[in-house]
């Protein structure tokens, strides 16, 4: 079972996707473990390791994408280094991201 919600696997597919080869991504989404969750209020960190995520820091933040609920709207970015992927959710503004909102539906859309 994968530690990653729909959204997230949306947004790793599409930031990821020209970094690592798809077979890659299918073996992250399928069995990364977690190493860490940090919710900042404006956002959260979530850190899952695994073997065939590479040491070199990659940033992966294009395409631009945007997520929305009834009520906010986020970005996201994902680090990839040391063998760990990061994936970065943060609120456009000063924004507050509720703690719960991997557990909402997230619509992922590229901004134009």
């Amino acid at each position: 079972m994968s530690v990653f919600k729909d959204f997230e696997t949306k947004v790793i597919r599409l930031l990821v996707g020209k970094h690592l080869p798809e077979s890659d991504i299918d073996e992250v989404l399928a069995s990364s473990i977690v190493v860490k969750y940090e919710h900042t209020g404006v956002g959260y960190f979530l850190t899952v390791s695994h073997a065939v995520l590479p040491t070199e820091r990659v940033v992966c933040d294009t395409p631009l994408l945007v997520g929305a609920t009834s009520d906010v709207q986020c970005g996201f970015v994902v680090f990839l280094e040391g063998g760990e992927l990061t994936l970065e959710c943060h609120s456009w503004g000063d924004a507050a991201i509720a703690k719960d909102l991997r557990e909402s539906h997230v619509e992922v859309t590229i901004k134009a």
